[in-house]
């Protein structure tokens, strides 16, 4: 069975919103199963067998792959995303049953998410072992890297990559990584002004004031607004500035 919650939210106490109509598109499973284990890369048996991470730190994970297949009509897949929730850095391919070093076909490297193209298909007659090696920033305490597998040459839908155990050096048969319960005591963090002085006359210097920030602790995306008070305390200006999340974040004032 398919169950589906659908929440509908308004800016306006006057708008009305609703939901017109639900498109569900099916298509058949790439394999049987992909299962997935990460770790960090200098603590692949971690001593609680919990990934913890320093959070806001750059860190090496490896993510590993394996799938099953128990159909001849189950076509494999070529390619990899896996959601990182911050940007992440790509730093090698391995394939094979001793995990040899390969270059991909191609690699993405989105603002909350790693895209792999494998340069071989995993398919039922060549079913190899599968490492990416990436490092990314920590935000939030509890982070799963989900991830699902694709094929570039096929319409058809992507498969999730489930936890599990997928190689017997690497304990912990899971997709999740933790925040060591000390860090970050504030939410707001590393905040970054492009100048002390605003001065929005045109002339193309000190126009626009950029602020940098670290969001840390969100379990979700909320509303940001940017507030902006005069040497006496007065407001004078509210921004909203639309929903962010966990990791590094910007936004902009012209002065107005």
């Amino acid at each position: 069975h398919i169950q589906v919650r659908v929440t509908l939210e308004s800016d306006s106490f006057f708008d009305f919103v609703r939901l017109d109509s639900l498109w569900l598109e099916t298509s058949p499973p790439l394999a049987q199963q992909v299962i997935g284990e990460v770790a960090r890369v200098d603590q692949p048996e971690p001593a609680r067998g919990l990934t913890e991470v320093r959070l806001g730190e750059m860190t090496d994970f490896t993510y590993d792959l394996r799938a099953e297949f128990d159909a001849a009509g189950q076509q494999g897949f070529d390619a990899i995303r896996i959601r990182t929730s911050s940007r992440p850095q790509f730093r090698r391919l391995e394939m094979g049953a001793t995990l040899q070093a390969i270059d991909p076909a191609a690699v993405v490297e989105g603002e909350d998410e790693l895209v792999v193209q494998l340069p071989e298909r995993v398919t039922r007659s060549r079913n190899v072992p599968v490492r990416l090696v990436f490092g990314t920033e920590v935000f939030v305490f509890a982070n799963t890297f989900t991830g699902e597998v694709f094929d570039t040459q096929s319409a058809d839908l992507p498969q999730q990559v489930e936890e599990g155990d997928v190689r017997d050096e690497v304990k912990t048969s899971s997709l999740q990584v933790f925040g060591l319960s000390g860090d970050a005591q504030q939410t707001i963090q590393d905040l970054r002004f492009s100048s002390g002085v605003v001065t929005p006359n045109g002339d193309g210097i000190n126009d626009q004031l950029q602020i940098d920030y670290q969001l840390f602790r969100l379990p979700q995306p909320l509303p940001v607004e940017l507030v902006i008070y005069n040497l006496a305390g007065r407001q004078v200006a509210r921004i909203a500035q639309g929903y962010q999340g966990a990791g590094p974040q910007q936004l902009s004032w012209d002065g107005r």
